[in-house]
């Protein structure tokens, strides 16, 4: 066996703040920030051939964000704000990870939101929607990488940094009271997104990611649900919802295909207690969470595809009850 020892301390200080001003009766002004000093230490030794790796990262932050706010009616509501956010750094472990990549910057986001939300004067319609530009700095990106042609043992992964991404897009909701019994909702997300600046670093494949997508980020998502309450207790719902094609990852160019699935739930409410029947991934829809790219299969150790599948059909049933 192998031991290896190891040591971890991290000790967070932040300092916030908010302040809400109405302007008026219908207009209102919120303002905030939040200051934070991130400090870790990691030690560890390895016994079998002595070696040691220490770590000690200190990040100074600051976020915070201005928000105004509009009731133009009773119903309509529009808003505006500008906010800071951010990650803190780390560093990746592993003998095995490149020393240039040992340790990673934290990340700064700036978004820019403008919205509405708007409810029907029965109550039976409401919506929402929203458009944002983002821009992230010292982008963190998890990613992977193959050391050695031919050697799986070599495959790591590890946090790092982009030099820069945008991100902008829509996001909305609608529901809908379509009778006492019936209800309608749906959600669409639009998403565009770009590395600036990045180039991945690997020695076997070395990209400039300028302009490309981001991982793991779709140009769309989507949601459709159908409900029934009946006031006897009975109810049912049932969701579709779609993702688009995205990348896996920064360090190769497979795409996770576009995708659907079904959900289903049926039931009976009582006034202290409910059963349920339920179905995801009703018809058992095969998609890809997570992929792959790299030499792993004797002899020859060719490049392929490794995907991480998503779920399969899941039939069950709850039973709940409410102790008063």
């Amino acid at each position: 066996y192998r031991l290896l020892t190891s040591r971890y301390d991290a000790t967070n200080l932040a300092l916030y703040g908010e302040v809400d001003w109405r302007a008026s009766a219908r207009t209102r002004l919120s303002v905030g920030a939040r200051a934070e000093r991130r400090s870790a230490d990691y030690d560890d030794r390895d016994a079998l051939d002595g070696q040691t790796s220490a770590f000690s990262p200190t990040d100074t932050m600051w976020g915070g964000h201005a928000s105004l706010a509009f009731d133009a009616t009773d119903r309509h509501r529009w808003y505006l704000t500008l906010s800071r956010g951010y990650k803190a750094g780390g560093f990746n472990i592993g003998a095995a990870v490149p020393a240039d990549r040992r340790e990673y910057d934290p990340e700064s986001l700036w978004n820019l939101e403008a919205g509405l939300a708007w409810r029907a004067p029965d109550g039976r319609w409401s919506s929402r929607g929203s458009f944002f530009y983002m821009r992230r700095g010292s982008q963190q990106v998890a990613t992977s990488r193959q050391l050695v042609p031919g050697d799986p043992l070599s495959y790591v992964f590890y946090t790092d940094n982009a030099a820069r991404g945008e991100n902008y897009g829509f996001e909305g909701s609608l529901d809908w009271a379509v009778t006492s019994r019936f209800g309608v909702a749906a959600t669409l997300g639009l998403l565009e997104t770009a590395y600036i600046g990045y180039r991945t670093g690997d020695p076997l494949r070395d990209a400039a990611l300028e302009g490309r997508e981001q991982a793991h980020a779709p140009q769309y998502q989507y949601s459709l649900s159908l409900r029934y309450q009946d006031p006897k207790g009975w109810f049912a719902r049932a969701d579709l919802q779609g993702v688009d094609d995205f990348y896996f990852d920064t360090s190769h160019e497979q795409r996770a295909p576009a995708h659907a699935v079904v959900n289903l739930r049926v039931g009976y409410a009582g006034a202290r207690w409910s059963a349920s029947l339920f179905a995801r991934n009703l018809f058992d829809e095969s998609y890809a969470m997570r992929g792959f790219f790299f030499e792993n299969e004797p002899p020859d150790f060719p490049t392929k595809r490794y995907v991480q599948p998503a779920d399969g059909r899941l039939v069950g049933a709850t039973l709940a009850y409410v102790f008063q």
